[in-house]
C-alpha cells in the first residue's frame, strides 16, 4: 500500500495466505490508542489500522463527516490493493463498525465479500446513539468525551491541543452521529458471515443494541460479551482478537495456546 492509503500497516502476516485484518477504529481514534496492539502481534494474520482524513499520515487532508464517504474510500483501497487469494476480515469498532458495515456492503457489490465481518461496540444503523455530541459546545463536548473514557481531561487545559484535535472530533461525531436508517428494509441484509461483540459494561452500546444488527446480517454469531466498557478492544485486546479467531478459524493457519481457553461469556 502507498504512503497515502488509509490503512496503516501494524502486524505483518506470518505465513502467506493467512488473514488480512482491517480493523476501523472508533471516534476520534488514531494508531497512538492502539500502539499496544503493534507490541504484541496476538493473531496468526496481518493487521492493518485504517486511519481516518485528518490524522497520522493523513494530516494533511479535510476530515470528512460522512460515514458513506469513508467507506467508499475504504472500499476503493482494499478493491486496489489486497490480494484475491488472501481471506479479508473487515472490523470495525463504534463508529468504526459502520464504516465497515457500508464497505463490506460496497465489496459485496462488487463481488469482492470478505470472508468476515466484525461488528463491535455499535447499535445498528435503524437504532440512534445514547450520545448526542456533534452539537455541544466545545465545553459540553469536550465533558460528555472525558465522561465516556475517550478524552484526557489535561486537553480542555490546552488550548492548542483543543484547536488541533476538535475538529477532527467534531467530524468523527457528526459522521457517526448522521448514520441512521429509518428500516432495515432498505437493503438486502448483507451475505458476508459476521460476530458482533459488545462490553459488558458499555454505557455508550448496550447487548441489546448490538443484537438489533441481526436485522440487518444474514449469517451472524453474538453478541459475545467481553469484560469492560466501551474501550474493550484496548482494555482487552487479548479477549477481542481470541474471539475473531474462534469464529472465523477457517482465514487464520494457526491458534496460539492462550487463544484454544474458554470464549468469554456468550448470550
Amino acid at each position: 500500500m502507498t504512503q497515502s492509503a488509509m490503512c496503516i500497516p501494524l502486524w505483518p502476516a506470518r505465513n502467506g495466505n493467512t488473514a488480512h485484518l482491517v480493523m476501523c477504529p472508533f471516534a476520534g481514534g488514531s494508531s497512538s490508542a492502539f500502539r499496544h496492539w503493534q507490541a504484541e502481534q496476538l493473531a496468526d494474520c496481518a493487521l492493518s489500522l485504517v486511519t481516518w482524513p485528518g490524522r497520522d499520515r493523513l494530516r494533511h487532508l479535510e476530515p470528512l463527516r460522512s460515514i458513506t464517504q469513508l467507506a467508499a474510500l475504504l472500499a476503493n483501497e482494499l478493491e486496489a490493493s489486497v490480494s484475491p487469494d488472501t481471506p479479508l476480515l473487515l472490523a470495525g469498532h463504534s463508529m468504526g463498525a459502520q464504516v465497515a458495515f457500508e464497505t463490506c456492503r460496497l465489496l459485496e457489490q462488487r463481488g469482492l465479500a470478505p470472508q468476515g465481518l466484525i461488528i463491535s461496540g455499535c447499535h445498528a444503523p435503524h437504532l440512534h446513539s445514547e450520545r448526542q455530541l456533534s452539537h455541544r459546545d466545545d465545553a459540553d463536548f469536550i465533558a460528555e468525551l472525558i465522561d465516556i473514557g475517550g478524552c484526557s481531561p489535561e486537553l480542555r487545559e490546552n488550548q492548542e491541543l483543543m484547536s488541533l484535535f476538535l475538529p477532527l472530533l467534531r467530524a468523527d461525531f457528526y459522521a457517526t452521529e448522521s448514520y441512521h436508517y429509518d428500516s432495515p428494509d432498505v437493503c438486502p441484509p448483507l451475505r458476508t458471515p459476521a460476530l458482533l461483540l459488545c462490553g459488558s459494561h458499555d454505557r455508550e452500546a448496550s447487548w441489546q443494541q448490538v443484537d438489533a444488527w441481526r436485522q440487518w446480517l444474514s449469517h451472524v454469531t453474538g453478541p459475545v460479551v467481553i469484560d469492560g466498557d466501551h474501550f474493550y478492544p484496548i482494555q482487552q485486546a487479548r479477549s477481542f482478537f481470541t474471539q475473531i479467531v474462534r469464529h472465523f478459524p477457517h482465514a487464520f493457519s494457526a491458534m496460539t495456546a492462550w487463544q484454544k481457553q474458554p470464549s468469554t461469556s456468550e448470550r
